[in-house]
């Protein structure tokens, strides 16, 4: 897990601060690269080897190819079979990768898997390509304006560039207030965007051109004849000279991830959040996943979430996201980070059950749309639409799974903006375009599922827990959302195996029926790692949500403000959910210094 840096032209020194920027993501050795034409650098978090033998930028005497990796690959043997027998006993996914590189050339993207975000330089070509992986676990910005081309692994590396253009995105600010995120490529920035999944940007360094391209990996079989998916996948996962660390929630995920590091003999190491002074709802997760670590006989760690702490970070943490977030728990996750990294237990690998909703079917409103679908097959599309749509004062066609994906997750913060450009065309070509390449088959639950992982988990999840855990030089496996584990369950899974009116991820409760406890597998009502905000919120958070808008209630440019500090003022109890979208827009608006 690493920091990726550069820009189109010779500027040492602008490239040397960019690095600096980003040390946090790879203390271990801060690398460049220089020709005529470009500047490249890298910063290194060595996990699967010791650090002198996995320095980037990386490249090989006489070849053409420059290389800066981050993230991690996980089909080793896989990537050996293809590669001569000098190949058989290199451990180090970078050289692997480089092998790919010179055997395949540009075709090495179709077989590797894995979480990364990749950047690729053939001098000879005088060709440059970016890639983020097909789950959007890593992350890669690039700015592009007027032939100038910069790239990095966060935002704030890329503004440290004096001259370029930081004219707002309109449409990403209402993009943001639609969704409490910002899905997509999209940034606050106009002219700086984020990789979409599965996404490959060329840069002809002679033509100055860029374009734009979706690449699929080829894992329609790969787990075809295993014995034991899960154990494969987990074995896989914890690929690290580093110890290797769970986040256990107390739900199925991250619990069946416990017990299949039991079963291959790991070490156990676990971590969990406790809040302090709230009602006990809030540590019904925390309590089952302290009962499960001790029948496990993991080395369990409950990280106390106070309210002093949870307000301490409060302001620090929508900083670190870099994009405007919703989420009320980032405060809790990010003290999780530090409690867990660098500056605190010193972990360098952490696993988490991020993304078995969204293969498995584990949301309510999964079950909404596939009642929404039904609907539309007792009425037709036609008369179900003017119904619903006149219902809902809304203008959907909720034949669409992108347009149910917006009817159900629309959180109608628009009321605060000036203006209304929500760019419904917008998520549903994105969405298509993912439904397009990974779309197995049909049926509405699975094609919700796959919404949320276009949408959601590339432009919410993974940069909130790549942005956090990153922060204290931690990297964050998913292997739930590993994309050919998810091409497997895509294929064999009907949608009856999804859910039901009475419960959810009906296929994963049955298959650990017998392996975990009664207590995980029956249960029925987690609540995630949500944090009491609403019983914490008193006076000094009151004043300190007003002083956050009084930076910019001037502005008035794109958010009414004023409403904003209205919605505050006019109640002593927590003003909800949605007010915490606007106090991150207020953080970066002030951040950054832009007019919104």
């Amino acid at each position: 897990m690493c920091g990726i840096n550069g820009f189109i032209g010779v500027e040492k020194e602008k490239l040397t601060r960019m690095n600096k920027l980003l040390d946090y993501r790879g203390p271990d050795f801060s690398g460049v690269f220089f020709d005529e034409h470009l500047s490249l650098g890298h910063n290194l978090l060595s996990i699967r080897e010791a650090s002198d033998l996995s320095k980037q930028p990386y490249l090989k005497d006489n070849s053409p190819w420059i290389l800066a990796f981050n993230g991690q690959l996980y089909n080793n043997k896989d990537l050996k079979a293809h590669l001569d027998g000098s190949y058989k006993s290199v451990d180090l996914d970078t050289e692997l990768l480089y092998g790919m590189i010179l055997k395949y050339g540009w075709n090495f993207i179709d077989k590797i898997h894995g979480m990364f975000a990749i950047v690729l330089y053939n001098k000879g070509e005088g060709l440059l390509k970016l890639y983020r992986d097909a789950t959007g676990q890593k992350l890669l910005y690039y700015y592009h304006k007027d032939n100038q081309l910069i790239w990095s692994s966060e935002i704030k590396a890329i503004l440290s560039h004096n001259n370029i253009d930081q004219e707002v995105d309109t449409e990403a600010v209402s993009l943001s207030v639609s969704l409490g995120y910002i899905p997509g490529n999209k940034t606050l920035f106009r002219y700086i965007q984020k990789l979409n999944l599965s996404e490959e940007v060329s840069f002809n360094l002679k033509t100055k051109v860029l374009s734009k391209r979706y690449f699929k990996s080829l894992a329609s079989d790969y787990y075809k004849g295993s014995d034991d998916v899960f154990a494969e996948l987990t074995k896989e996962h914890l690929q690290s000279k580093q110890k290797v660390a769970l986040n256990l929630s107390g739900g199925l995920d991250s619990s069946l991830l416990l017990h299949e590091m039991s079963k291959a003999g790991h070490e156990m190491i676990t971590y969990t959040n406790h809040f302090v002074d709230c009602s006990d709802s809030y540590n019904t997760d925390a309590l089952l996943a302290k009962k499960l670590a001790k029948d496990y006989g993991s080395n369990h760690h409950e990280i106390q979430i106070t309210k002093e702490s949870f307000f301490e970070n409060f302001i620090q943490s929508y900083k670190c996201i870099e994009e405007p977030n919703y989420n009320i728990s980032l405060p809790a996750y990010f003290q999780t980070a530090k409690a867990e990294g660098i500056h605190g237990d010193k972990n360098r690998v952490i696993l988490s059950g991020d993304g078995g909703d969204e293969l498995f079917g584990g949301y309510p409103y999964y079950l909404q749309s596939a009642k929404i679908a039904s609907g539309m097959k007792l009425l037709t599309p036609f008369f179900y639409n003017l119904i619903k749509n006149y219902r809902n004062h809304s203008n959907y066609d909720f034949s669409k799974p992108a347009d149910r994906f917006m009817f159900l997750k629309d959180f109608y913060f628009k009321a605060l903006l000036h203006e209304d450009t929500s760019g419904p065309i917008y998520l549903r070509k994105i969405a298509n375009d993912f439904l397009n390449i990974y779309g197995e088959k049909t049926g509405a639950i699975y094609q919700s599922m796959l919404m949320d992982r276009a949408l959601w988990l590339g432009g919410e999840n993974f940069i909130r827990s790549d942005k956090l855990y990153m922060s204290q030089s931690l990297e964050l496996r998913s292997p739930l959302s590993y994309h050919p584990f998810r091409i497997h369950f895509d294929k064999i899974l009907r949608e009856k195996d999804y859910m039901d009116p009475t419960s959810n991820k009906l296929f994963l409760r049955n298959y650990y029926k017998d392996k975990l406890p009664d207590y995980i597998t029956e249960r029925k009502d987690k609540s995630g790692w949500r944090s009491p905000i609403k019983e914490w919120y008193d006076p000094k958070f009151k004043i300190l949500f007003l002083d956050i808008i009084s930076e910019v209630e001037n502005n008035n440019h794109l958010i009414d403000w004023k409403k904003v500090r209205q919605k505050i003022e006019r109640t002593d109890t927590w003003p909800g959910k949605y007010i915490h979208l606007y106090l991150s827009l207020a953080i970066l608006s002030k951040e950054y210094n832009l007019n919104l």
